[in-house]
């Protein structure tokens, strides 16, 4: 007749749940996001960010450069198989514009900022 119901249930890997490889993983759809993002952003823009995950939610942590970047980092995110959801309320947004309205960095400190959001846009 066919397999039961329960034994399709429990052979299967939830979404969620799958590694890298394929195999089962209870991290698996944070280590995949991580590998996404390392795919679609530059080091440098993505070396402050933790991401860990909540079931099929994928929540990230950390700083980044702008509110651009957030964005198009939701998108990749939510573009893996298994993710419902992306929570960001533990990213800080504008540490580099902290950081030059504290050490007031250099013409070319100014420019190489700039430069980097514009490059977000």
């Amino acid at each position: 007749m066919g397999q039961p119901t329960s034994d399709l249930l429990f052979s299967t890997i939830p979404p969620e749940r799958i590694g890298i490889s394929g195999e089962y993983d209870y991290h698996g759809l944070a280590k995949r996001v991580t590998a996404t993002l390392k795919q679609h952003f530059e080091l440098d823009e993505i070396q402050g960010l933790r991401v860990t995950q909540r079931g099929a939610v994928v929540v990230i942590l950390g700083a980044i450069v702008n509110q651009w970047l957030l964005i198009r980092l939701v998108r990749v995110a939510m573009g893996v198989s298994g993710a419902a959801d992306v929570e960001v309320n533990g990213v800080s947004v504008g540490y580099s514009l902290r950081y030059y309205l504290e050490v007031k960095p250099s013409r070319a400190g100014l420019g190489k900022l700039v430069g980097a959001m514009n490059h977000s846009l």
